[in-house]
């Protein structure tokens, strides 16, 4: 007899090499932002906007640039099998790309 247990394995998955919580795509695009987020916090100036409301217009900011930053990150298009990031590196491509027209 064969005692050998058979595990499917998902390899559409991606494997998460920091921390276990996240892919090198995944880092790659979330740390960046994270650090340049960071560094505007402390350092940077709205144009207009002083005591409270550069406070609340920062966070603003940095909830619009988190929002965008998460969903291309995390947001798979399943009917493409890509993450949001690879559709729009792939769409950009597929714009710039040399195409031929023929005609029917």
């Amino acid at each position: 007899m064969n005692n050998e247990i058979i595990v499917p394995i998902d390899i559409t998955q991606e494997e998460k090499s920091i921390l276990a919580i996240l892919s090198i795509r995944q880092f790659f695009i979330l740390f960046p932002v994270a650090i340049f987020c960071g560094v505007f916090f402390i350092y940077g100036r709205l144009p207009f906007l002083e005591g409270l409301s550069l406070v609340i217009g920062k966070f603003v900011f940095f909830l619009v640039i988190g929002g965008i930053t998460a969903f291309l990150t995390f947001f798979k298009i399943e009917k493409h099998e890509q993450y949001a990031s690879e559709f729009i590196i792939t769409l950009f491509k597929f714009r710039r790309s040399q195409k031929t027209y023929t005609h029917l």
